[in-house]
């Protein structure tokens, strides 16, 4: 299990930083009308804690395709000064399905960042909801397609060593090979999201998170468990939550309310820390 023991004060601001982010963000989405949602430990944090969970390091929204698509759009046009995007559309070596919000003059990085050419600020996750197909035949081929394009993307561009060796070799040799083929995360991503709007469905009655095939088959949610809104506190501000916040973490954690033991939290194994311009001493 992913664990950093960080000091109290470090922690904390980190989550103030994140904090900042996140605001930022929901500013973006009150101006133009785009919905968002708290999500995974956020929204389990909002939950529980009215929070950040005491331990976490990291910040989760997820939104509908079509108003991520948008928040996109404004963003990138925007050329904002505080804030950068990380995404495909951002940056074609970016190999998750899931976009970043980053603060920039920050580094918040993993083992794999001296695999790529992009950096990775302090920032928060963003996810993406997308619908599922209409029937049980065609939905277990969505999800395992899903599934394939995740893992191919991940090996587009680096090799993961933290695995259990079978793991390992499996995922060395499908990054060797993509790279001989010349494979490269961009064009994975587009026949991915091409492949994603075949199933687009207002009226879908489930859908999923794609990114969340990285260890497994996507975290499926009911649509109607997002068909309306709460307000509630997260820190110091009122944050969106899922009306049926309860089927969502259940789905995901179970007996949410009850705290994990200590073997069993998680955050980031973060190589490089660094807030730059607001550097916790100034």
């Amino acid at each position: 299990m992913n664990y950093t023991e960080y000091d109290n004060k470090i922690l904390k601001h980190l989550q103030s930083l994140e904090l900042m982010i996140l605001k930022d963000f929901i500013k973006i989405c009150e101006e133009n009308s785009l919905t968002y949602y708290m999500y995974a430990g956020s929204l389990l944090g909002t939950i529980r804690h009215n929070g950040f969970i005491p331990w976490d390091d990291d910040l989760d929204v997820i939104m509908f395709r079509d108003d991520f698509d948008k928040f996109k759009k404004i963003f990138i046009e925007s050329n904002n000064d505080k804030l950068e995007l990380l995404c495909n559309e951002t940056d074609k070596d970016y190999f998750h399905l899931l976009a970043k919000l980053m603060l920039k003059h920050t580094r918040f990085e993993e083992h794999w960042v001296s695999q790529v050419d992009f950096h990775i600020g302090i920032n928060i996750d963003i996810f993406v909801l997308d619908d599922l197909a209409d029937t049980d035949f065609k939905r277990n081929f969505q999800l395992k397609k899903s599934f394939f394009y995740n893992k191919l993307l991940i090996m587009s561009k680096i090799k993961l060593d933290d695995l259990s060796l079978p793991a390992k070799i499996i995922t060395h040799a499908g990054y060797y090979i993509l790279k001989l083929l010349r494979i490269k995360p961009s064009f994975l991503n587009e026949r991915c999201l091409n492949f994603l709007k075949k199933y687009k469905n207002p009226n879908a009655e489930y859908v999923f998170d794609i990114s969340a095939t990285a260890e497994e088959y996507p975290q499926i949610f009911r649509k109607d468990d997002f068909k309306s809104i709460m307000k509630m506190k997260f820190e110091d501000i009122e944050v969106n939550v899922p009306s049926n916040y309860d089927n969502i973490l259940t789905s995901l954690y179970g007996d949410y309310m009850k705290l994990p033991p200590e073997e069993d939290r998680y955050n980031h194994i973060t190589e490089n820390l660094d807030f730059g311009i607001y550097d916790i001493n100034e």
